[in-house]
């Protein structure tokens, strides 16, 4: 059943309307999901990263603690991680609950911080478990849903305060019959609500619209378990209407046209959506260093998945730069050449030919990157491999996002009325959601 460990979470008497939540730096939608609930009974775990002051990402490694991990990080600054995965094989990503915050001033590691030193430190869920029995005491200033998978099958999410938390264990069917959770901008523990609530009980709630549709998505009532292709292009991806319906002629809707204009304030892939992660894990006694994260830097419908590997020998320059990852810095140039000036509306005229281009070689990589891992599953000798296969794999999708912006910048120029791509953006502010 559902873990209640110490809760002693309260809200704030309340200054957290809707619409300062909506104005807030970050929010995110993330799911964990079971080996029992996927096609090869590895767990994958789940983010799509929406901030409005960190667009500037980048991959990297943390090399400090007594694990070495990889990580999304704000490019130029390792203090914080925003998803991750280290050596053994345990991953951890969250979404900012602003709901479970307290009165009074609070001390110790914000939301990145706290994944930063769960990467560097925790083996398992349980460590991250004792982790928060730890900084109970010693204090934290987090507000969210901490999604994370280990190496020994286990999967869950921790609803954590500053000095509390409620486990959520995806292995218990009474608490996840379908080995799946979903998690968006709001604590089920602070208003009672079930691990899973309904539409009706989470009515006025902010993120209600990004929840329900990720778990219309992740719906296996009708479909075969969940695989993390499917994940990667049908969830991190997803374009919704008002009544959670997908957009006509986007990913998850029928081969039509697109409508001239989609708004993406409360879509899951958004406007302040500046990255997404798939971890896909591995089964109890298989090499934890198989353990792969899958990382689109920028909004997920202008860039391209990427493999990556701590165990391999350094991340591709594709998808490193304190200045912001060139691969993330294509994708950011495409996103603002196709939406409205200062709007969360996309214009999708450009949006069918620059898909048509991107998807096909995303689906090369994971094809290729899936067969190999599965020869792989049997020998402790893959560095070489797995890094030619993330090497690789980078400069394809760098190679074909800089395709597309250059065939952007041609019709920008062409067109003054357009805005025309570029990297000179501000350098990221100091991380947020701390």
């Amino acid at each position: 059943m559902k873990t209640r460990i110490r809760l002693a979470i309260a809200m704030v008497a309340t200054s957290f309307s809707p619409l300062a939540m909506v104005q807030a730096a970050s929010a995110c939608t993330t799911a964990v999901i079971s080996g029992r609930a996927t096609v090869d009974g590895r767990p994958i775990l789940w983010k799509n990263r929406d901030t409005r002051t960190a667009r500037r990402n980048e991959v990297a490694r943390l090399t400090d603690g007594d694990l070495k991990a990889i990580a999304v990080v704000n490019a130029g600054s390792t203090s914080a991680a925003w998803m991750g995965v280290n050596e053994a094989g345990f991953c951890i990503e969250n979404s900012l609950a602003r709901d479970l915050a307290t009165k009074g001033k609070k001390s110790g590691p914000g939301n990145g911080g706290l994944m930063k030193l769960a990467l560097e430190t925790c083996k398992t869920v349980e460590d991250f478990k004792k982790l928060l029995d730890e900084t109970d005491k010693t204090g934290r200033r987090t507000v969210a849903n901490f999604g994370v998978i280990d190496a020994q099958g286990g999967a869950a999410i921790f609803e954590t305060g500053p000095a509390s938390y409620v486990m959520f264990d995806a292995n218990d069917p009474e608490v996840a019959p379908d080995g799946i959770l979903v998690r968006a901008n709001f604590s089920t523990a602070v208003h009672d609500f079930p691990a899973e609530p309904t539409a009706e009980q989470l009515q006025g709630t902010y993120s209600r619209g990004r929840y329900l549709r990720a778990c219309t998505l992740l719906d296996r009532k009708h479909d075969a378990p969940i695989s993390v292709e499917y994940v990667i292009r049908h969830c991190t991806r997803d374009l919704m209407d008002s009544d959670l319906q997908p957009i006509p002629g986007s990913i998850n809707a029928k081969a039509r046209s697109l409508p001239s204009t989609i708004s993406t304030a409360d879509t899951i892939s958004r406007a302040i959506t500046v990255s997404a992660g798939v971890f896909h894990g591995v089964k109890p006694g298989e090499d934890p260093g198989l353990t792969t994260m899958w990382t689109m830097l920028g909004e997920p419908n202008f860039t391209i998945a990427v493999p990556c590997w701590v165990a391999a020998e350094k991340v591709s320059d594709h998808l490193a730069g304190d200045r912001g990852a060139p691969v993330g810095e294509l994708s950011n140039s495409l996103r603002t050449w196709n939406y409205l000036p200062e709007q969360e509306v996309l214009r999708s005229k450009a949006l069918q030919r620059l898909w048509s281009e991107l998807w096909p070689v995303e689906e090369a990589i994971i094809a290729k990157t899936l067969q190999q891992r599965d020869t792989l599953v049997e020998t402790t000798d893959y560095q070489e491999v797995i890094t030619m296969l993330h090497q690789q794999a980078a400069s394809e999708a760098h190679d074909v996002l800089e395709k597309a912006f250059f065939r952007a910048k041609t019709i920008a120029l062409a067109n003054p009325g357009s805005p025309l791509p570029d990297f000179a953006q501000p350098r990221s502010a100091a991380p947020v959601g701390n």
